[in-house]
Parts: C-alpha cells; sequence; structure tokens
C-alpha cells in the first residue's frame, strides 16, 4: 500500500515510543531515538558526557556505519560548524498516515493503535509501548553512532530518528531518577550520630551504678537521684552542637575568603576527613578549549608550510569556525604576531577581520574561489584558492588521516635525517620559525612519489600521537595552473600530503602545583572522565599526576561490588564513563572505607556529586549541578580545593578537640564520683558544683573554633573514627581519677573530714570543685596537641584569655558570698592551694607521659 507521509508539528510531551522526527540543527533531542537516516549529522552530548567535542552520529545500515567501524575516531571528530541557536518549542513528527512501512522497524504511526496509544500517554500518563521497541533496544552506550540521547542538541545536519524511550525511561530520565533517590548520608554525619550512641552508651553504664552505690549507702534515694541526674548532665555534651557549628559558621566564613562558598556546613569537616578527590578533566585539569600545539612535517619536525596550509584552509571555509579551525587561526596569528617584521602591527586588529594585520596580510595574498564542504563519509573538506601573485590555484584539504592517504600521490620529505621518534613539545618555542608572510617555497627534490612504506611510516605517527592524547588531522594541497568556478569531491585526487596538524585541550598552569599540593596533603586525585584514556593519560602525565591503572566504562560492565571496589580503588583514570557509572565509581570508593570528593559542572555529573561526601561544583556549572553540590567555587581549579583541605582540616580539628575533651574529661570525673560514691559517707560534691563545674567547663571552650592546628595535623586526612574515639576515653579519661582521690585523702585524712554531719564537708566539696574545675581547664591545653602545651605548642590568643579568666572565676566564687550562698562553696585554707599547685603540676607532668605512649602506640593523636 503506498501512502504519503504527513508531516505535523506536536508538542514534545506527547510523543511517543515509535514516533518518526525530523531532526535539524538547533533541536534538542527530546527522547532516546535511533538514527534511521542522516546527513552531516553531529551531535553535542556535552549534557550527558561533559566534552565539548560534537559527535557525529549516522544510520546503523548507512556506509558511515562501515566508515565508522574501522577509521580513527580521534582523527578528525569535529568538522562540523558549531551549534546555532537551540529552539525546541516544537518536535517535527513524521506521521506515516499513508507510508509503506512494511519494512519500519515497528508498527504503522498514525493507525488507531497509535492514536490510542498517543491518547493514552497524553491524558493519563499510560505507556502502552510495542514489544518490538522495548524488548529489542539496544543497550544505552553513548559512543553508539546510530543513538541519540534525550537532552542532546544537534549542532549540523540533518537527520530521520524513531524515537525509543522517553521520560523516566530515557538514559537522560534514569539520571533524573538516580537525583530524586535520598542522598546518602555523609562521613559527617555518620560521625555525629555514632559520637551520640557513644555518649548515650557512656551515660547508660555510668549513671545507674552512682544512683544505686549513693542510694544504698547514704540511705536517701531522693539525694541519689538528684546527684545521678546532675552526673547525667556533667556527661551530657550539651554544647557539642554550639562549637560544632561554630566551627562550620567560621570555617565556611574563612573558605568563602578562598573563593569557596558552601552550601551544606557539613562538607566542611568532610574537607578535612578528604582523601580522595574524583575529578572531570575538562575545564578542570585542562583549559577548556583546542589548542594548536603541533604542526609536523613527514620526519615529526616543525613544518611551517603545514601551518600555513591549515590556516588557508581554516581561514577561508564558509561560515562559523568549529574548534579545531578556531584554534589553527589562533595559533597562526600569534606565531605571526612575534615576528620582527609585525612587531609594530602586533597590537592592532584590522576592521572586521578579527585578526593581527599579520595574519590578514598572509592571507589577502589568496582569493577564495570554491569551496568542497566536509561530509561524514569522506571525513575532510578543501578550499581552492587562486594565488593573486600569479594567478595560479591551489586546493588546500584537511581531513582525518587515513581518509587524506587516500587521495594523495605524492608528499613533502624536507631535507634531513629522518626522526625515529616523534617528539611532542607544547607551544611553538622550539619552532624554527622565520617567515610567515608568503607561503613556504616547497623545492621539486622534496616532492617525492607516496609509497606504502611512507604510508605505513604515516600511521604509526599518528598512532603514537594519539596515545599522546593529541587530535591528528592531515593537511594536503594540489597546485593548480588555473581555475574555474566549479569544484567537487572528484577534484580532490591527485594530492601532495603535506603534514599533521595536532591538537590538544592544554593542563592549566595551576593544575600542576595544585596536584603536588593535594598529593603532598595525602589526598589521592583521580579522574572521572567522559573523555578517551589516551587523552587522560596524555593530560596526566603533563600535570604530574602518576596513573596506577586505566579503566573504561566496558571495564565497569558486570562487576559485582566488591570487584568495582576493588576497580575503584587501584586505578587512577576512569574514562568514557557514562553519569551513572561515575556515581558506581564513587559509591565503590565510599564502600572501601575513603572519603570521597568530587569536582563537576555538568548535567552529566549531578548523580556523581550527590552520592559524594563532598560535591564540588562551580558557580558557572550548570543549576542541577550546583543544586547537587555541596560548595561552589567561584574558581574552578583544583588551587581553590588545595586552600580548602587545609581549612576543613582546621575546622575538622578544632571539632574533635571539643568532644575528645568532653569525653574523656567527663567520664575521668565520672569515674571519680562512682569511687567516692562507694567510699565516702557523703555527697563528694553536690548537684549544683557538678553543673556550675561543667558550665564552666563549657562556657571555657566556647574559643575553640579560633584555635590554630598544629601544622603536621594538617598534613594528613583525619576521618571520624569511634573505635579511635572510645580507644581515647579510655586511655586518657582516667588520669585525672588518681588526682581527685588524692584530693579525697588529702580533705580526709588531713582535715579529718570523714563523717556526713561534719561541718567541714562544705570545704571537702569546695576543694573537688576548684580542683576539678581547674584541672579541666587545663585538659584544654592538654588535649589539643599531641605536643607539650606551653612550649612545643601554644593556644591561639582567645584560648588562653578564655583559660585565665575561667581558671579566676573558678578560684574565686568561694570568696564571693553571692556565690558562697547560692552555690554552698566556702573560702578554702592556703594549705590546701600549695597541695593544689603540686597536684596540678603532677597531672601536667603524668598526662604528658600518658600522651607520649599513646602516641607512640597508637600513631595518631585524635
Amino acid at each position: 500500500m503506498n501512502k504519503a507521509i504527513v508531516k505535523v508539528d506536536i508538542p514534545i510531551e506527547d510523543v511517543v515510543p515509535g514516533d518518526w522526527i525530523q531532526l535539524s540543527a538547533g533541536d534538542l533531542i527530546p527522547a532516546d531515538v535511533k538514527v534511521i537516516e542522516s546527513k552531516d549529522l553531529f551531535i553535542s552530548q556535552a549534557a550527558l558526557t561533559g566534552e565539548a567535542m560534537p559527535v557525529e552520529k549516522f544510520s546503523s545500515s548507512s556506509e558511515a556505519m562501515a566508515a565508522w567501524n574501522t577509521s580513527e575516531k580521534n582523527s578528525y571528530d569535529c568538522m562540523a560548524k558549531d551549534a546555532v541557536p537551540i529552539d525546541a518549542s516544537a518536535i517535527t513528527i513524521e506521521k506515516n498516515s499513508n507510508a509503506n512501512l512494511d519494512n519500519a522497524p515497528v508498527a504503522e504511526t498514525g493507525s488507531f493503535k497509535d492514536t490510542a496509544k498517543r491518547a493514552l500517554y497524553a491524558c493519563f500518563g499510560v505507556r502502552l509501548f510495542d514489544a518490538e521497541t522495548t524488548q529489542n533496544a539496544p543497550d544505552v552506550g553513548l559512543d553508539r553512532p546510530d543513538l541519540c540521547f534525550m537532552g542532546t542538541s544537534v549542532v549540523s545536519g540533518t537527520a530521520t530518528v524513531i524515537i525509543e524511550k522517553i521520560g523516566a525511561d530515557s538514559f537522560f530520565g534514569s539520571m533524573a531518577e538516580e537525583l530524586s533517590k535520598r542522598r546518602p548520608e555523609n562521613a559527617f554525619q555518620l560521625g555525629v550520630r555514632n559520637i551520640s550512641w557513644v555518649f548515650f552508651g557512656i551515660m547508660f553504664l555510668m549513671v545507674p551504678p552512682v544512683l544505686l552505690i549513693n542510694g544504698l549507702l547514704n540511705k536517701s534515694w531522693t539525694d541519689a537521684a538528684l546527684f545521678a541526674l546532675s552526673v547525667a548532665v556533667g556527661l551530657t555534651p550539651e554544647m557539642l552542637p554550639m562549637i560544632v557549628n561554630s566551627n562550620l559558621a567560621r570555617g565556611a566564613y574563612l573558605m568563602s575568603k578562598k573563593r569557596c562558598i558552601v552550601k551544606n556546613l557539613d562538607a566542611i569537616i568532610n574537607f578535612g576527613s578528604m582523601d580522595v578527590l574524583c575529578t572531570d578533566k575538562t575545564g578542570t585539569l585542562t583549559e577548556n578549549k583546542v589548542v594548536l600545539v603541533r604542526h609536523l612535517d613527514y620526519h615529526g619536525k616543525a613544518s611551517i608550510h603545514s601551518l600555513q596550509l591549515a590556516f588557508l584552509n581554516s581561514r577561508f571555509q564558509t561560515g562559523l569556525k568549529n574548534l579545531l579551525d578556531v584554534a589553527v587561526v589562533q595559533y597562526f596569528e600569534k606565531t605571526a604576531s612575534v615576528l620582527p617584521m609585525y612587531e609594530s602591527l602586533a597590537n592592532d586588529k584590522e576592521a572586521g577581520s578579527g585578526l593581527t594585520p599579520a595574519a590578514v596580510t598572509f592571507a589577502s595574498r589568496y582569493l577564495k574561489i570554491d569551496e568542497i564542504p566536509f561530509d561524514f563519509v569522506r571525513r575532510r573538506m578543501s578550499v581552492v584558492l587562486k594565488d593573486l601573485a600569479n594567478d595560479k590555484g591551489l586546493l588546500v584539504s584537511k581531513g582525518a588521516v587515513e581518509e587524506m592517504l587516500s587521495i594523495c600521490t605524492k608528499i613533502v620529505i624536507p631535507r634531513g635525517q629522518r626522526s625515529d621518534s616523534v617528539d611532542i613539545v607544547m607551544g611553538s618555542e622550539s619552532d624554527n620559525i622565520s617567515n610567515l608572510d608568503m607561503l613556504e617555497e616547497i623545492q621539486e627534490d622534496q616532492i617525492q612519489t607516496l609509497i606504502p612504506e611512507m604510508i605505513e611510516h604515516l600511521l604509526e605517527m599518528n598512532k603514537d600521537l594519539n596515545v599522546d592524547g593529541l587530535r591528528i588531522i592531515a593537511v594536503a594541497y594540489r597546485n593548480m595552473e588555473s581555475v574555474n568556478n566549479n569544484y567537487g569531491i572528484s577534484d580532490e585526487c591527485g594530492m601532495t600530503f603535506a603534514g599533521l596538524i595536532g591538537f590538544l585541550d592544554p593542563p592549566k598552569e595551576s593544575t600542576g602545583p595544585a596536584i603536588a599540593e593535594l598529593m603532598s596533603l595525602g589526598v589521592e586525585v583521580k579522574v572521572l572522565t567522559g573523555d578517551s584514556a589516551a587523552v587522560c593519560k596524555k593530560v596526566c602525565a603533563e600535570i604530574g599526576l602518576p596513573v596506577k591503572s586505566v579503566v573504561t566504562t566496558t571495564d565497569l560492565i558486570g562487576l559485582d561490588d566488591e570487584q568495582i571496589v576493588e576497580l575503584a580503588r587501584s586505578a587512577t583514570i576512569f574514562a568514557k564513563l557514562t553519569p551513572l557509572q561515575k556515581s558506581v565509581v564513587i559509591r565503590g570508593l565510599k564502600r572501601s572505607g575513603c572519603v570521597v570528593g568530587f569536582l563537576g559542572d555538568g548535567i552529566n555529573d549531578a548523580p556523581a556529586l550527590s552520592e559524594a561526601d563532598v560535591g564540588i561544583s562551580v558557580d558557572t556549572a550548570t543549576d542541577i549541578a550546583k543544586e547537587s553540590a555541596d560548595v561552589i567555587l567561584l574558581e574552578k581549579s583544583l588551587t581553590v580545593i588545595a586552600d580548602s583541605v587545609i581549612l576543613g582540616r582546621t575546622t575538622y580539628g578544632n571539632t574533635m578537640k571539643y568532644i575528645v575533651m568532653a569525653i574523656s574529661s567527663n567520664f575521668g570525673n565520672v569515674f571519680s564520683m562512682l569511687i567516692a560514691s562507694s567510699w565516702l559517707p557523703f555527697l563528694p560534691m553536690q548537684p549544683i558544683h557538678i553543673l556550675t563545674q561543667n558550665l564552666i567547663y563549657d562556657l571555657s571552650q566556647t574559643t575553640i573554633p579560633w584555635d590554630t592546628m598544629d601544622s603536621e595535623f594538617l598534613k594528613v586526612p583525619h576521618r571520624w573514627s569511634m573505635k579511635s574515639i572510645l580507644r581515647f576515653m579510655v586511655f586518657m579519661g582516667p588520669w585525672s581519677s588518681p588526682f581527685d582521690i588524692a584530693t579525697f585523702l588529702f580533705m580526709w585524712f588531713h582535715y579529718r573530714i570523714q563523717t556526713a554531719d561534719n561541718p567541714l564537708v562544705t570545704m571537702f566539696q569546695t576543694a573537688w570543685f576548684v580542683e576539678g574545675s581547674l584541672t579541666q581547664l587545663l585538659v584544654i591545653h592538654i588535649i589539643r596537641t599531641p605536643k607539650i602545651p606551653f612550649i612545643q605548642s601554644i593556644a591561639a590568643p582567645p584560648i588562653l584569655a578564655s583559660s585565665i579568666v575561667f581558671s579566676a572565676i573558678s578560684l574565686s566564687l568561694p570568696y564571693i558570698p553571692t556565690f558562697q550562698d547560692l552555690l554552698s562553696l566556702i573560702p578554702l585554707p592556703g594549705l590546701y592551694y600549695a597541695y593544689l599547685v603540686g597536684a596540678l603540676c603532677a597531672y601536667f607532668t603524668i598526662t604528658q607521659i600518658a600522651k607520649l605512649i599513646y602516641v607512640h602506640t597508637f600513631k595518631a593523636w585524635f
């Protein structure tokens, strides 16, 4: 049955699997589609891969598919024009009302079945997919040349495609579904939760014995209950939220000065704990622009002739320049502008040309006659020029190496010895440039017949350059005695091969030092990218990042969790990853015990940003990336991250100071109370004493966020460890108890305070109140550093000031009449203060010895 094809425009939300769509430059692709037929179709997949270079797409049954399977994909991937403004307000649908679709891959569209299917989906959101479409849909593969994905856009060309998956079933939809899941707890959140359980456990173990012992020995369950309740309050780190939030707020303020805006305060602590940083390549490690870095002849030496031909081709081609053309023109312009003959003109621009006068002078020698556009099958494009000096013609072609060799019969072989290796040097410092005002003259004896051995050598050179991460195109030319006005593909023959042009997205100058600094801080850097492994290895070599191994997207398919964990830990480069695979790698690193940060700025990075302990984006990122991130960098540079790591470790260290101070000091005090309760016939301290002492100690710690950290602490990452916190509590906490017991014995035997009816019981309680308050204030300086306090490591001025103030308050309270009555305190005799000085000195000495033993045994402080 022969039926005409009817084209209609419908809203994007009404498209369903099985619809045929016509695409053209500027269109957003509304679903996952398969290419039926195409012409010069280039797609930007930046939303999914983060890579700016467009990729070719074509029908799997076309001649182009065969070419793609055998060609070198790194050769000439971007000869399409730049994207035009996208207008996705409507999509053109081919409604097969009267078409012969006996051989179509899906059922007829435009039929009653299709109409019902569209109505159900549009009205009720119900999808009725054809069995063939759903069951035979190909596996998702961003490199598949016959598949285009929702969220990508058409850069150039046209195509007819068939919709395979829409909405939540599309690859883009799977990303959205992943982002909608509850974000996993990060290292900081897990640490705070575990700390809370530790304090609760200590309270559960210590408070009941205190209650029972005091109740049984003192026969007053009311007093015992009040005392036990006071002990419970004393054990509670009620200042923990304030100290932690103050630390985080100050850390956020300091990080903002380093051009890092904190969205989620938890991320500051995780910055300090981070030991693995995963980053994309493009725009972070590199400049995110294509730069011409090599123009080579047959011997692998710098060739001005090849550069001049590439410039003429890029300069005179019609329309907007693609990234490679822009790179060629910019490089030539920069090179020409530094020649002595153009020094006086180097700072000027010729009106409307966009070029320096040096480049214009050279280009003005030629008049464009015709152009042979690029297409995927040929993988090259040509321009025909007329030399105004002699009226002769010049055909200049550039394109993929193999395709260029296929049209060449001759080759330029410069005089000199053949180079056994290609020495790739960034920049143009090594180029021996002497003159660019006219095309370099090639002598007859430099042109030889192109033989198979030469082709093999050039292909091997191209392979070596590709391995080094360069994108390579070839340049060829043909001199013509005269020109006409009409040229075509058939004229691309009998060409003379001139040389190779190499491009690279160069590393940022700041990347190398930043990588070195991060590694010196104990942060391992891994690269997660949608680009090729060869390009990543080259960039890593340039910036000094050691590469242990390389993993590609296919290596991750079919692995179980343990295998992914092993692969994630062992590899440095993860290339050609899909967005969801990035989050899988990060999840594997977290399962291995790492605290992971991820830096990304594209839609494709959003799942990984949500999965990481620290999601890092930039202010120029996409909205969804910034929404998924924990911190926003005002400058996309690893240097900012290195500075933030230092601040994160300072914040982490100051937070841990309060936690270990509180947990060890409170543990020691309650341990002393437990001993005293089983021995003394009266309360060693009244509940009001415990609460006041706890208040003084907590207030003295409010200055901890302003403290400094020892330089040794900042050199390595630190993470929350309940095992180390409990170990610290058990090892360091009880050291105050022997001196508490010594105070009990001193008051018991020297002042004979041995019964509950002794009028000096209040003095006993006052003595332990003062001694306990001062030892707790001393603990701040003892615990804040593994070094000797006041000698090897001095606290920040706010810490010193608060210690002096609250020490004075603790000593003066028994002498202030108001507080004597309110707190049940009395003045202490002078002999007691002599004992107190000796006890504090002994306590300081013993704890320093304990610190040395602890650090020597466990190789860490906290």
